[in-house]
């Protein structure tokens, strides 16, 4: 029997371009999320892989709570060799993180999944872009057009 979560309730893991994908499609709560983080830290740890995406896309209500618990899966994840995007932030959750006063410094994030692989990709490479993601929830992203 297993510890996680029930079947019909899993966030599915997969490898895909050598990159953990958790697209989570269900409603969080602290079940949720606590097995979710056992059950990714396991992953990242048996598959080795060096990246994490987080595709939110599915999630229509986030609160501070569930923000914080994805966070500190995220620095885990982290402290175990993996890079973290998250990726399809739908943007009612952000307008609503963002007026809780959330700290979202250090939180990578992009509007997309292909994005979150491009990002993962560059940041494998060492190369910095600023097309299809931004460093930062809560910060301009610097561009050379005078007119943005």
């Amino acid at each position: 029997m297993s510890r996680g979560l029930d079947a019909g309730a899993r966030i599915p893991l997969q490898v895909a371009q050598g990159c953990v994908v958790a697209s989570i499609q269900i409603d969080l709560d602290d079940r949720v999320l606590a097995a979710f983080r056992d059950e990714l830290l396991e992953f990242v740890r048996s598959s080795g892989a060096r990246g994490v995406i987080l595709d939110l896309s599915g999630v229509d209500v986030m609160d501070a709570a569930d923000f914080r618990a994805l966070r500190d899966t995220m620095r885990m994840a982290h402290l175990m060799g993996a890079s973290t995007v998250l990726s399809g932030l739908q943007a009612g959750v952000v307008s609503a993180l963002i007026d809780l006063g959330i700290d979202t410094e250090g939180v990578i994030a992009t509007a997309t999944l292909d994005d979150a692989f491009e990002k993962m990709r560059n940041r494998n490479s060492g190369e910095v872009t600023e097309e299809g993601a931004s460093e930062d929830l809560g910060e301009e992203v610097e561009t050379d057009d005078p007119e943005a």
